[in-house]
């Protein structure tokens, strides 16, 4: 089954990388396409025609994944889901979608995909620590409202002495989120509402 997501990030980004992993964890018949579209303004104005391209490419299904808060910080901290939509529906329409098309998926993150990453502290714990020096990492009570999840991995990268000195996305995301998958899914992931609307997305 080929299915496209269509995500926020360049061609190298964590994103890129994390999301076909996870919707192939979920169901192993999944052929993952993906776009990368670079920041949210672009994947807003230009979601339309790549679902186009990925549907007449044989997906049967387009899923369109977004940060409600880019760290780049636009509307200074805040993101309104509303207005993505709506920008993002308006590109679907341009592209010849209709509103209901039940092929065309939406899954906007609270607030961006480090609150995913940041959920299963025994991935982080495992990938962290060495045999010489373990790594504890306190569980997340409610991770999707930490304000600045990047910001919290960045803090507690620095705060394990550990052989990494900062996390970068498109670096450790990955690994992260594989270890989290080895601990068995939903697991720690399956507590957040909007992995769970990825995981019915692809349903």
């Amino acid at each position: 089954m080929k299915v496209g997501f269509i995500v926020e990030c360049g061609p190298e980004g964590a994103e890129t990388k994390v999301i076909p992993m996870l919707a192939k964890a979920i169901n192993a018949k999944i052929e993952p396409d993906v776009v990368p579209l670079d920041k949210k303004p672009k994947l807003k104005t230009e979601c339309g025609k790549w679902a186009k391209k990925l549907i007449e490419g044989g997906c049967v299904k387009v899923v369109i994944i977004w940060d409600l808060l880019p760290d780049w910080g636009e509307y200074d901290g805040k993101g309104c889901r509303h207005e993505d939509r709506n920008e993002i529906f308006a590109s679907l329409a341009e592209a010849g979608f209709k509103v209901n098309d039940k092929r065309i998926k939406f899954v906007c993150i609270e607030k961006m995909l480090e609150s995913w990453i940041i959920a299963d502290e025994r991935a982080l714990s495992h990938f962290l620590s060495t045999p010489a020096h373990k790594v504890g990492v306190k569980r997340q009570k409610s991770p999707e409202n930490i304000p600045d999840p990047k910001a919290a991995l960045i803090d507690l990268f620095r705060k394990s002495k550990s052989h990494f000195n900062r996390y970068v996305d498109y670096v450790h995301a990955f690994p992260i989120a594989q270890r989290a998958v080895g601990f068995g899914l939903p697991a720690r992931l399956g507590k957040l509402e909007t992995f769970n609307r990825f995981r019915a997305s692809l349903a």
